[in-house]
């Protein structure tokens, strides 16, 4: 089986900094695993690598779409297929459900699936999402009240995921829970897990220092920029964590300093159940780290080298 290692961890725990670490020692590049970093323009918000970072080790999979364009866990994991292909990779990033998608193969769930332009899927698509802008919420209540155990493994506001649950449903006639347990997915990738987290209190000071340095970096320009170019609150990036709130201050809806404090709130919830995701859906090997000065390497060596574990 093709063997990886990645680093993952909650938002501002330096991932990206060990991931480049670890990069240069295997002579490997870094596939950078980040839902928000593959769309093009969301670079200060995103905390994309620094040239400092990217000058030490190749990143891939950074920048792939324009941010009106739709983007899946199964769009990520075909293009880092494609490296794997060619190579090994460092997968650094906080978006867990793209690299357990990395990880396992499709369940029968997937099977027979449409294309997003074939007419009875993009009916069907504009249909709920209509639903959803009458009510927000709409989408994932269906999906809870059609397939519960489903619904319970996505977040209430991850509006896309809920979508893509609900679609999958109505292609098989029935809940995709259902079918997922007659056919689950399949292992893949043997991936070495490199959990890095200074814990909540660190994390929480690191995160609202983070929020503070875009701030400082001009992530509200950017976000100004964008909205200039068109993007806005109907395309999925423009609903990412941090995006959302400064565009509700560019179009006048909140002010700078409420707008950061929603930010930092959100974040550290969303570290919170990263710190769950990766305890819980990532199986292999692992090794926990407080800190990168922590990092066993002669352990990490022998995995790559297939004699541990």
């Amino acid at each position: 089986m093709t063997r990886a290692v990645a680093v993952v961890g909650p938002t501002a725990s330096g991932k990206a900094r060990l991931g480049v670490t670890l990069a240069e020692r295997l002579g490997w590049p870094v596939l950078v695993c980040d839902s928000v970093k593959v769309y093009r323009g969301l670079d200060v918000g995103s905390a994309k690598p620094p040239p400092d970072l990217r000058a030490r080790a190749r990143h891939e999979l950074l920048d792939l779409v324009d941010p009106d364009q739709e983007f899946s866990a199964g769009d990520y994991a075909r293009a880092a297929w494609a490296h794997l292909g060619r190579g090994p990779g460092v997968f650094v990033g906080g978006t867990g459900f793209y690299l357990r998608a990395v990880m396992f193969r499709p369940s029968g769930a997937d099977a027979g699936d449409l294309p997003r332009d074939d007419p009875r899927r993009r009916a069907f698509e504009a249909h709920w999402l209509a639903r959803e802008d009458e009510r927000p919420g709409a989408i994932h209540g269906a999906l809870s009240a059609l397939d519960p155990p489903t619904a319970a493994e996505i977040h209430p506001n991850n509006r896309t995921r809920a979508l893509r649950a609900l679609w999958l449903c109505e292609l098989h006639g029935r809940p995709v829970s259902a079918v997922r347990a007659q056919d689950p997915p399949r292992r893949r990738l043997e991936t070495l897990i490199l959990s890095l987290d200074p814990g909540k209190e660190a994390g929480d000071a690191a995160i609202a220092a983070r929020v503070d340095r875009m701030l400082e970096a001009g992530w509200l320009a950017e976000v100004e920029k964008l909205r200039a170019a068109g993007y806005d609150g109907r395309h999925r990036a423009m609903t990412s964590l941090g995006y959302k709130q400064l565009l509700d201050v560019v179009e006048g809806r909140t002010d700078l300093s409420e707008a950061r404090r929603d930010i930092v709130a959100a974040t550290r919830r969303y570290a919170r159940r990263q710190r769950l995701y990766f305890r819980n859906q990532l199986p292999g090997p692992r090794i926990e780290l407080r800190s990168a000065q922590d990092l066993p390497w002669d352990r990490v060596q022998a995995f790559t080298q297939g004699v541990w574990p």
